[in-house]
């Protein structure tokens, strides 16, 4: 479920946020990649720990060592994917998340806890807005069906 985590990395970007110069990167004024790291773990549980009949189903079963693996690599790419001095040597969103039938609903989920996730870290508009686009912009590479239900039939 490497794919899953990505997906829910890259929605966690959400950090506790310092004053930044126009310049700095995303990555620093998200907080830095300790911060980053922080965020993503927490955005995950909320996805590992959701309905199993929802976005919980992408984490039944699974060995702990596998997840913490995942999560590892889900941290890097965020860190990577926004400025911070990270290498990601996973695998494109596309072919990472092909198969795992995610849905318009599922992709409407994740957002919820992403936007729970910036809340609880108090991620301001400006920067919100930016981390939100970002994710938008990986939606044509993630959801493989429209539809109002759970997974794609």
């Amino acid at each position: 479920m490497l794919r899953c985590f990505r997906l829910a990395m890259l929605f966690a970007i959400s950090i506790v946020v310092q004053p930044a110069a126009a310049q700095d990167s995303l990555c620093k004024r998200l907080g830095g990649g300790d911060a980053i790291s922080a965020v993503v773990k927490s955005f995950l549980m909320k996805m590992r720990t959701d309905d199993p009949d929802k976005l919980g189903r992408f984490w039944l079963y699974r060995g702990s060592d596998g997840v913490a693996r995942e999560e590892q690599l889900i941290v890097d790419f965020v860190q990577s994917a926004t400025g911070c001095d990270r290498l990601y040597v996973g695998r494109d969103l596309g072919p990472a998340h092909k198969g795992m039938r995610l849905s318009s609903r599922d992709w409407e989920r994740t957002f919820n806890f992403l936007k729970a996730t910036l809340e609880e870290y108090k991620v301001p508009a400006a920067l919100n807005a930016e981390v939100v686009a970002l994710v938008e912009s990986t939606r044509g590479q993630i959801v493989e069906c429209e539809t109002s239900q759970f997974g794609c039939p």
